[in-house]
């Protein structure tokens, strides 16, 4: 039998302080900060404000479900980048040990941040018609209602900018300046264009053009975004517009809601597009990464896609030099904001910083016992013993 506490506690870590927040039936009635008065530490009760977004503050919507470690070094990423985009954040969560782990884990600039559940019941008719008769559709259902409670939510609040980002499993590879830089670049032009949503670009490329996905997407029309949806379920049979575009995938791949977007692409009933940023290396499934299936990880550089785990460790002879090296397609819009060609080395080193550098004070360490045990020579030892301070790449 489950024993539920009626009063519990959480932490929220802010970069400026550590907040607690004492629960009654698992929603926050009261919280406070220790500060130092008298040199005595003593608790500043204060009530609790629910945070609300700003008028015309940027929404970012990141729908989180997997637990695992690099869940929380992607989540922490797209938090900075917020930071720097000045974003409310909704967290689209459903996995209560999750959003714990959450507040827990994850240091934020400061409050602007809450949780809502995915929405099962706006759309829940429309998304059952569109998958119907797919392959585990319980599961593709769930992911669904996840997917478009940013366009429901975004509709009902008059939203007018919002992005939709798999927070858990994607991470990009650069300072988080430079991509809140290339974000409001891409948004400038895509007001300038009048799109409807705008899709970073993990599988357009990858497919040859085919496949839109979602990922990280942004969105200007959060209404027609809903409306298109609602007069589309029938889209799998819908001949005349699949004749008359093409779209002859919907035969084989038409079972989730990014093959629906796909299809509302490339029928033009959305003006939906695909940006990239030059040089930024992108990773899906951090946690799966040497699978590389699912999982990957690439780079956009010079007109190409280049797979650096492709590159080290997998068959040549299968992985050719054409696999490895796919054009990124024309009609993407390309977002440059000056990543050099290593950027994101320095990237990965200053994002494990840390745990680096705990490393190299473990090796001084060793280093220092062997030459005092004699089991290297002066000669390997004054070779290393510059490793004793790490700066980083800032």
């Amino acid at each position: 039998m489950k024993i539920f506490k009626i009063f519990d506690k959480r932490f929220i870590h802010t970069r400026k302080r550590k907040l607690t927040q004492i629960l009654f039936a698992g929603l926050p009635v009261i919280q406070y900060i220790k500060i130092r008065r008298n040199k005595k530490k003593k608790k500043l009760f204060m009530p609790v404000n629910i945070t609300k977004p700003a008028i015309g503050q940027r929404i970012f919507y990141l729908k989180v479900n997997r637990i695992h470690k690099t869940s929380f070094d992607c989540i922490q990423h797209w938090v900075n980048i917020i930071s720097y985009l000045n974003g409310y954040i909704f967290f689209v969560c459903d996995n209560k040990k999750l959003k714990n782990l959450i507040y827990k884990n994850i240091t934020f600039a400061d409050m602007n941040f809450s949780f809502i559940p995915s929405d099962k019941k706006t759309l829940k008719n429309e998304i059952s018609y569109i998958l119907d008769g797919v392959t585990n559709k319980l599961m593709w259902q769930r992911i669904a209602f996840a997917m478009t409670t940013a366009f429901a939510h975004a509709y009902k609040n008059n939203y007018k900018l919002s992005y939709n980002i798999d927070a858990d499993d994607i991470l990009l590879y650069s300072d988080a300046k430079f991509i809140a830089k290339a974000f409001e670049k891409a948004e400038l032009y895509a007001k300038e264009n009048n799109l409807d949503l705008f899709n970073l670009d993990m599988f357009v490329s990858k497919s040859f053009g085919v496949h839109w996905s979602f990922g990280v997407v942004m969105c200007l029309s959060p209404q027609r975004c809903f409306n298109t949806l609602k007069n589309n379920i029938n889209w799998r049979k819908n001949k005349q517009l699949i004749n008359k575009y093409k779209t002859v995938y919907i035969n084989k791949f038409n079972y989730n809601i990014d093959w629906f977007f796909t299809f509302i692409r490339d029928t033009q009933q959305l003006r939906i597009k695909t940006f990239y940023i030059e040089n930024l290396l992108v990773a899906h499934m951090p946690d799966y990464i040497l699978e590389h299936g699912w999982a990957f990880m690439f780079r956009w550089s010079n007109g190409s896609l280049k797979f650096p785990i492709l590159e080290t460790f997998y068959d040549t002879e299968f992985y050719n030099e054409q696999i490895r090296n796919i054009p990124i397609y024309e009609d993407c819009v390309k977002i440059d904001v000056d990543l050099g060609g290593i950027s994101y080395k320095k990237a990965f080193m200053n994002f494990y910083y840390w745990s680096l550098y705990g490393q190299i004070d473990f090796q001084m360490d060793m280093l220092n016992y062997a030459i005092q045990r004699n089991k290297i020579s002066l000669e390997t030892y004054n070779r290393f013993k510059s490793l004793k301070s790490y700066p980083g790449f800032k």
